[in-house]
């Protein structure tokens, strides 16, 4: 029976991901607030390293893939920060696997099944992640890069240190998403507490904070227009299909 991801992932319940042999657990954002909201993010975009993040015309990286990037990244000795946010990351979203890194893959040891994942099967791996974690909306939008020289350790850190839209990572890293959707949404919505949203997942916080944010314009227009106002612009349906892809 297919899987309905997208009711899969409003629910909160564990992805099958049968090409790695793998679950995947969505954290709630109690448990991503144990690793700390700026090493599950700088995790989360290691995991999404991708091709179609580096501009085209790059020749060198004609024969490569999404893994073989992803792993140069991680070989290099001065990312260890990275590498150590990509191992908490995976045992948020696999707990009962320990997590390695081997020369040419990530291996998963359960207690009863091990699991590797390499270039054949990490891009479904990818495709989980980037759906349940949000990986290309608000703060985990993608970005494009320009990698200037022909070294693909060169390629790979400019890949990280680019121009990243993460907000909790600008400035002084004093920002946090997570905590503001939280204040937000514990206000705006009556019928949840705080205890509520800490047990959401990263993908039902997102939804939720999008489609609150439809509505409350929806419902300022609407009292606007009552009141013998005439707005410029008419807001959006808050109730439309908010996922596209």
């Amino acid at each position: 029976m297919e899987l309905d991801l997208r009711l899969a992932l409003m629910s909160g319940i564990d992805i099958p991901i049968p090409e790695c042999q793998l679950v995947l657990h969505q954290p709630t954002i109690k448990e991503i607030a144990y690793i700390g909201e700026k090493n599950f993010f700088i995790g989360v975009q290691c995991l999404n390293i991708r091709k179609s993040m580096i501009s085209q015309g790059e020749s060198l990286l004609a024969d490569t893939n999404n893994f073989q990037i992803f792993m140069t990244v991680m070989a290099e000795p001065s990312e260890v920060e990275k590498k150590e946010a990509v191992k908490q990351v995976l045992q948020l979203l696999f707990p009962s696997y320990k997590v390695s890194f081997t020369p040419r893959s990530l291996l998963f040891v359960g207690t009863e099944l091990t699991a590797t994942v390499d270039e054949m099967n990490f891009e479904a791996l990818q495709q989980v992640v980037r759906q349940a974690l949000c990986v290309n909306s608000g703060p985990m939008d993608q970005q494009t890069f320009n990698p200037a020289n022909e070294k693909a350790r060169e390629i790979a850190e400019k890949l990280m240190r680019g121009r990243q839209r993460v907000a909790a990572l600008k400035g002084e890293d004093k920002a946090s998403i997570f905590a503001q959707y939280l204040s937000i949404l514990t206000v705006g919505l009556e019928s949840m507490s705080l205890h509520d949203c800490l047990n959401l997942t990263m993908y039902q916080l997102f939804d939720l904070m999008e489609r609150y944010s439809l509505y409350v314009n929806w419902d300022i227009d609407i009292r606007s227009r009552l009141a013998g106002g005439k707005p410029d612009n008419k807001p959006d349906n808050w109730m439309k299909n908010i996922h596209y892809n």
